[in-house]
């Protein structure tokens, strides 16, 4: 859904949220939210709809009994790198005081063909210690419909080893 998005609004920027679990020091991608119908998007800036996506993820939240959690935001830069910009890293470290270890990932045309995906991680740090953005590596589950290979897999059990187990790879390859 996210290297859709980034080929749907190319050359202009967009981005959404990235909802999942947390697990020790991993952040497992389980839902991907886009921009919604009101975001503004520009050569270089975005404005998401947030009230679009404050229902959506109410929405996941709800239909997960309570297992989703905000992870962090992610973004596209179509004329540029999958790099941090000074406001990127602003706006991170705002994530950060709010949620504990925000996210937030890049995405920028790839050489030749696709997009490639970056990934930082803020930590929280204390009140006057600013740590800076990490980067980081997320991970995309997505379970065969109707299974329950993501409970196994938050629980630590190795849901990949059983035939038909949900899949597991980098966010999106391209």
């Amino acid at each position: 859904m996210l290297t859709g998005l980034a080929e749907q609004y190319a050359p202009l920027e967009t981005g959404g949220v990235l909802l999942g679990w947390r697990k020790g020091p991993d952040r497992v991608v389980t839902a991907i939210v886009g921009p919604g119908p009101r975001a503004l998007h520009g050569r270089h800036m975005f404005l998401p709809d947030h009230v679009w996506q404050i229902a959506q993820i109410d929405e996941a939240f709800a239909r997960s009994n309570g297992d989703l959690d905000y992870l962090g935001d992610w973004h596209t830069h179509p004329d540029g790198a999958a790099a941090l910009s000074e406001l990127d890293r602003k706006t991170l470290h705002k994530l950060g005081r709010k949620t504990a270890d925000s996210v937030m990932a890049i995405a920028a045309p790839a050489e030749g063909v696709g997009w490639t995906l970056a990934a930082w991680r803020q930590p929280r740090g204390r009140w006057l210690d600013r740590p800076g953005a990490a980067a980081c590596e997320l991970v995309y589950f997505s379970p065969e419909p109707g299974s329950t290979d993501w409970q196994d897999f938050i629980s630590g059990t190795d849901a990949e080893s059983r035939p038909g187990a949900g899949r597991r790879s980098p966010l999106e390859p391209g």
